[in-house]
């Protein structure tokens, strides 16, 4: 297949959460809030998942740091549950495509369309993610994604073999329970799951969180 080069960045506690059971997810350092940042600025995409929009709000954008512009902005949302008034649907800061399936209302459909946004329906009941990035590639010119997503996307798309890179930020922080960085049915062991090289090591500027680079072993490592 043709896609672009997918890499996931996120921030999690020591023992594995990105979100606390109440939802509370803030865990990076202004530094590391602006090492996202300077990822988003690479991208031509952002990817999330319909959880991320309902639980932040957040606009997807580049604003800590200087781009030349802002990446288009993805949302997985099979059921087509995000808000009218989310911002990424009120403001037009960048583009937005909103992904669903044939089971979304088509009301919803209509008025998020009168909104400016785009919705691609690729999928019966659940978005196929591997189209979703082919036709970002294809229609969009899309090479490089920056995925924000919550546990079940990251997993979805490192299930399929669809991530080239994971950028993690272990900060300190322990919730016990909540969400995970990677929520699915797993691998009984690890000969199932795919291949992680180390690419880097570092502690942050703040002296409390270690950032993890590892690229996905048995993929071209460069851009496509």
């Amino acid at each position: 297949m043709t896609k672009p080069y997918v890499i996931i960045v996120s921030a999690a506690t020591i023992d594995g959460r990105i979100a606390s059971k109440t939802g509370y997810s803030r865990l990076s350092c202004p530094f590391d809030l602006r090492r996202l940042h300077e990822v988003r600025a690479s991208v031509d995409a952002i990817i999330v998942g319909a959880n991320t929009i309902i639980n932040d709000d957040p606009s997807l954008t580049p604003r800590y740091v200087k781009a030349n512009k802002n990446p288009i902005r993805v949302v997985i949302d099979g059921r087509l549950r995000i808000p009218l008034t989310a911002r990424i649907v009120v403001n037009k800061e960048a583009p937005t495509i909103i992904v669903t399936t044939e089971s979304a209302p088509i009301d919803k459909v209509m008025a998020l369309k009168n909104n400016g946004v785009d919705v691609w329906i690729i999928g019966k009941d659940r978005v196929n993610l591997r189209e979703t990035l082919e036709r970002l590639y294809e229609e969009k010119g899309v090479r490089r994604v920056l995925v924000e997503g919550g546990g079940h996307l990251n997993w979805e798309l490192i299930k399929e073999g669809l991530v080239d890179e994971i950028r993690l930020t272990i900060s300190p922080y322990v919730f016990g329970a909540g969400t995970s960085f990677i929520e699915g049915e797993g691998y009984p062991t690890t000969i199932e799951g795919p291949k992680l090289r180390l690419k880097s090591a570092n502690i942050c500027e703040c002296g409390q969180e270690v950032i993890l680079n590892y690229v996905i072993e048995n993929r071209s490592l460069q851009d496509h």
